[in-house]
């Protein structure tokens, strides 16, 4: 294990020095406490903080706290499946609730007993992302993919299988495709977003603004959703829904409405673990296997961790794939638009 003594070299300052960078001495210069930094994340130093262990990786939520999501959920079962083969613990951190108005990053998790940090983050939340490499403390992110030297990011691409999915949609004759996906950005739902263009887009099919819908990842959410779509006056043929929770709620509530999937209409969604197998009819969905994808993100921080690593290493980039089930069909030749009271509108056929 690395000494006070070795970061002290490393940084070439005094062991008076490094101690008080690591507790916040408004007596260092940013230029020295930035030096000191950079070492103790290089030398992978945890001091011992009051006696507290220091085996533990955080789990940082940098956006919206969503781990009631069937991701993250999925993410947090495999990151504890994890944690069997090394001797680090996962804890759960809110920076937001207790970090210092003047404490780095870097100070923060190591008054914590942290060694390494998984970043969920979204959009909004990547400033929070670069501050913690730009630290070099050791960091991994999830949930969330952009272009920067020093972090690593674990997810799946689900930008190709996305376009397969809607290519799907549109050999099926569905030329009235909506998209709804969550309110909050992350790089999963970019790409996902720029897929469904790119495929209306090389299939001469007009991108209507009114078939774009952005709403909570939550499954009450898919039951406004599919009223809202269904009771315009030229509802949408086809669906691609890119939340679990939000395709099972759409799902269900097309049974309470009487409206027949895929006949009426057709369904995909998109699937973390394995909710297509719930419904009925099957889901046809995008699918991915986000608790792998937990599972590496905690074996590769704890590698780098144990290495004395901070630097970014290698992304790694699983596989989405794509299963065509039961909720998905030939464009109706009668369409329908059916209101909020159960009142059906025969329309013209497509």
């Amino acid at each position: 294990m690395p000494t006070i003594r070795q970061v002290a070299e490393h940084a070439n300052v005094s062991i008076a020095t490094v101690s008080r960078v690591i507790n916040n001495s408004p007596a260092v210069t940013r230029e020295v406490r930035n030096k000191v930094l950079e070492s103790v994340n290089r030398c992978g130093y945890v001091p011992n903080v009051s006696r507290r262990s220091t085996s533990f990786l955080g789990l940082i939520y940098t956006g919206p706290f969503a781990l009631g999501s069937t991701y993250d959920m999925a993410l947090v079962e495999g990151m504890g499946q994890a944690m069997k083969g090394v001797d680090l613990d996962l804890v759960i951190l809110d920076p937001t609730r207790d970090r210092g108005s003047d404490e780095t990053y870097t100070q923060y998790f190591l008054r914590k007993g942290i060694r390494g940090v998984i970043l969920r983050s979204t959009v909004e939340g990547r400033d929070v992302c670069r501050e913690i490499a730009e630290e070099n403390f050791p960091a991994i992110v999830v949930g969330d993919h952009f272009d920067h030297p020093k972090l690593n990011f674990v997810y799946a691409d689900s930008y190709t299988t996305s376009k397969q999915a809607i290519e799907h949609l549109v050999s099926l004759g569905h030329q009235r495709i909506a998209l709804a996906s969550n309110e909050f950005d992350d790089g999963d739902h970019v790409d996902r977003h720029r897929a469904y263009v790119e495929v209306l887009a090389e299939n001469g099919i007009p991108l209507e603004n009114s078939l774009v819908f952005r709403i909570p990842a939550h499954r009450p959410d898919g039951a406004q959703l599919l009223r809202s779509m269904m009771s315009v006056p030229n509802p949408p043929t086809a669906v691609y829904i890119t939340d679990p929770s939000v395709a099972v709620g759409l799902l269900s509530e097309a049974h309470s409405m009487r409206i027949e999937i895929p006949r009426e209409l057709s369904v995909v969604g998109f699937d973390d673990r394995d909710m297509r197998d719930f419904v009925y009819p099957k889901m046809t969905s995008v699918c991915q296997n986000a608790k792998q994808l937990g599972s590496e993100a905690f074996i590769q921080l704890a590698s780098m961790v144990e290495a004395g690593m901070s630097q970014r290493s290698a992304n790694r980039i699983a596989s989405c794939w794509f299963e065509i089930n039961g909720t998905t069909g030939r464009v109706p030749q009668e369409l329908t638009r059916v209101l909020p009271d159960g009142t059906r509108l025969r329309l013209d056929s497509a």
